[in-house]
């Protein structure tokens, strides 16, 4: 099987591209050519074998170099201000919707006339905005009300697949994904690996936090199931994909025990927990994500990770 892949040396991304490879697919992929994509630099840790295609969400000719003869794509790019999901917008709303909603639209488009019928779209739990005032958890058919344009976006990009799965019978599906978390590439972008760093240093703890979240390998898992289950199961879905709810005090706590360290920790959490999903679809099709026990498993990788960075160079 084939597939090409938008985003692929992003954070999810990268966990999608090593699922396929370990699937035995081959990899097409999209790189910016205002970067480094691919060179040496950005895909160090990436599979091997991957064929890359240089071009950006706006450059119609590259989607369809990267699209051709594919029996399926994953659309894992988002375009936004440096270092904001939520807020990716920044001062320029117009070029946010350009990049991100009508070159998501034109690489559905391509997909469509190269005559790959499989695409999975990555969305994102911000499609259902604030919490219930009720505290309900959501399902995946809970009325998505997105108060964010980087959750208006996704939203849009889910409307626009199930759309091209009606009128053009094709399955287009999209994913939710809640907070990923995971080992990721460079090292510095995994999420908690800055608490650990605290700890190391001795310096004082942030507020804990509850979130709901989902290891990146399981997403990738989900996107395979995605890719592979029958196609009238999945056509013009939308998937919510979450696995644990998180108080950062227990991630602080566990890391400080790996590393011999006896801080004084935050209280519990007691944020609003926003919207956390119920992902019954998903498990209709067989997903099983890692759950405590690999949430426990990547703590430690994080702690011994972090010790490591800590005896041959400062962290950034």
């Amino acid at each position: 099987m084939k597939i090409a892949v938008t985003g692929a040396t992003g954070i999810v991304g990268r966990f999608v591209t090593e699922k396929l490879a370990d699937e035995g697919a081959t990899i097409r992929a999209l790189t910016r050519s205002a970067s480094n994509g691919a060179g040496p630099s950005t895909v160090a840790r990436m599979p091997t074998g991957i064929e890359w295609v240089v071009g950006d969400m706006g450059d119609a000719q590259a989607l369809g170099c990267l699209v051709e003869g594919v029996d399926a794509v994953v659309h894992c790019a988002y375009q936004h201000a440096p270092g904001r999901y939520r807020g990716g917008e920044g001062d320029d709303l117009s070029g946010f919707w350009q990049a991100n909603l009508l070159g998501g639209l034109e690489l559905m488009r391509q997909t469509r006339l190269a005559g790959a019928s499989r695409l999975v779209v990555m969305s994102s739990r911000a499609v259902f905005g604030q919490p219930s005032p009720t505290g309900h958890w959501v399902d995946d058919e809970t009325r998505p009300v997105p108060d964010t344009h980087y959750g208006a976006l996704k939203l849009a990009l889910e409307a626009h697949a199930s759309a091209f799965a009606a009128a053009d019978g094709v399955c287009f599906a999209s994913l939710r994904p809640t907070g990923v978390y995971g080992l990721a590439y460079p090292v510095e972008r995994s999420k908690w690996l800055d608490l650990a760093s605290a700890l190391i240093r001795r310096q004082p703890l942030p507020t804990a936090r509850v979130a709901t979240e989902v290891h990146g390998r399981d997403v990738a898992a989900a996107v395979w199931l995605l890719i592979t289950s029958p196609a009238e199961r999945i056509a013009g879905r939308a998937f919510n994909c979450s696995d644990l709810v998180v108080d950062t005090r227990d991630v602080m706590k566990r890391l400080a025990r790996c590393l011999r360290i006896r801080p004084e920790l935050p209280a519990p959490a007691t944020n609003e927990l926003r919207n956390p999903m119920k992902t019954p679809a998903l498990h209709a099709l067989g997903w099983r994500p890692g759950g405590s026990a690999l949430l426990e498993r990547t703590i430690d990788e994080l702690a011994a990770t972090a010790a490591d960075g800590s005896q041959r160079a400062p962290f950034p």
